[in-house]
């Protein structure tokens, strides 16, 4: 269970990025359920677990200085999101030459759900760097 709970932390990290580089540098409204779906809120009107996980990775990388936003709108979205330069030249950076740069791989992995591919590169690129 620990594994698809980690797999998950680095596909919304991910997906997360590549959002904010859609529209970079612009700011704009990030919303959670754009990041892991669609989600149900129980009968106390409590978001699941998922959303919670991925808000959490949200506010993660702004804790590691990767993106910045305003608030937290009801635990729905935040305002005003947009990446940090750090991230910004780390999705831009290629290895050499030949490679694509990482934006191109890491939309490539989370496209094809290879959460291997999605683990390996965020963790070269943003963990280890």
């Amino acid at each position: 269970m620990l594994d698809v709970h980690i797999d998950d932390f680095f596909r919304d990290v991910a997906v997360t990025l590549l959002t904010g580089l859609q529209q970079f540098p612009a700011p704009r409204t990030l919303f959670v359920e754009d990041v892991c779906g669609p989600d149900e809120m129980d009968e106390f009107g409590l978001h699941s677990p998922r959303h919670l996980a991925a808000l959490g990775a949200i506010q993660w990388l702004r804790d590691e200085e990767y993106v910045r936003f305003g608030i937290v709108d009801r635990q729905e979205s935040v305002d005003d999101f947009v990446l940090s330069s750090k991230a910004f030249t780390r999705l831009l950076r290629q290895p050499d030459e030949s490679d694509e740069p990482l934006f191109r791989r890491l939309h490539s992995a989370v496209q094809e759900s290879d959460s291997e591919l999605i683990r390996r590169l965020l963790r070269e690129e943003f963990l280890e760097a």
